[in-house]
């Protein structure tokens, strides 16, 4: 498995005592975690502006966290434009799952496979991960 990593994932894995953390954590040990250097610094900023104190905590994810420059056109889906780079880097890092908490732009791609990419939820994620082993 190889995971491509949205923004709103590492921001909440910045967070050392959530459950998205012990979630990556688990990707980490079991796969490939990924993200774009778009992803990353949209987390990071998000991080100064609202929760300055996990900003430590998103810079010890990158031991654990490939970034990836990798980046192959989506096909043309019902996306806000900055959502594009996003489904843009999974597809070129050849990634198996695109994990994303945003419900608002991608949940209703949940489960569904594009360009060979599954996105997920964290409930997701996380059952595909027990059957992966």
């Amino acid at each position: 498995m190889k995971v491509f990593l949205d923004a709103n994932v590492l921001f909440s894995a910045a967070d050392p005592s959530s459950a998205t953390r012990r979630l990556l954590d688990a990707v980490a040990r079991q796969a490939e975690a990924v993200t774009c250097p778009h992803a990353w610094e949209e987390a990071r900023r998000n991080l100064e502006r609202k929760r300055p104190a996990f900003v430590a905590g998103l810079a010890g994810l990158r031991a654990s966290v490939a970034v990836t420059h990798a980046f192959a056109p989506p096909p043309p889906l019902d996306l806000p434009a900055f959502d594009v780079p996003i489904l843009a880097g999974a597809l070129g890092a050849r990634c198996t799952h695109l994990w994303t908490s945003d419900r608002k732009h991608f949940g209703r791609y949940y489960g569904t496979e594009i360009g060979g990419v599954r996105i997920v939820s964290s409930v997701l994620l996380a059952d595909a991960l027990a059957r992966h082993g």
